[in-house]
């Protein structure tokens, strides 16, 4: 009887980027992959979630930047969507959907823009389809 093995799809995508992990001396727990996947935030007093782009990514936190502030110490719900290779359906899309935490916020100097750092404090796998702009799971809107 053959076992099967759960794969993590965070942690394979990170172990397969080693080229993204960021140089010098690291601090964090776990190394950071320069992986622009996109993130879908909910914070408290948002009706929709707020889409945006993650810079850099790990098994304990992301780091990406927003157009308004959200103060630190703030629980936030993050989708981040993974992009699966393996699947012949382009529709076929895997979420993590987590809870974080905002750590720090830093006002960018060259817009309106702003640096937040999250940290991870649970997550789960959902595997859903992605349409259009649109994300679903099981056919209800995420």
């Amino acid at each position: 009887m053959r076992s099967i093995t759960v794969r993590d799809p965070l942690t394979d995508a990170i172990g397969s980027n080693q080229e993204g992990w960021n140089a010098g001396i690291e601090r964090r727990r776990s190394p950071r992959a320069t992986l622009h996947w996109t993130l879908y935030l909910t914070c408290d007093g948002t009706r929709h979630p707020l889409r945006t782009e993650a810079r850099d990514i790990s098994r304990d936190g992301f780091y990406c930047l927003l157009d308004q502030p959200i103060k630190p110490g703030e629980r936030i719900k993050c989708d981040i969507v993974v992009p699966t290779h393996s699947s012949q359906d382009p529709e076929d899309v895997v979420y993590l959907r987590c809870n974080a935490q905002a750590m720090r916020v830093e006002k960018i100097e060259t817009g309106a823009e702003f640096g937040l750092a999250c940290r991870i404090e649970d997550y789960f796998v959902i595997h859903g389809t992605r349409t259009g702009s649109r994300l679903q799971n099981a056919g209800n809107p995420i």
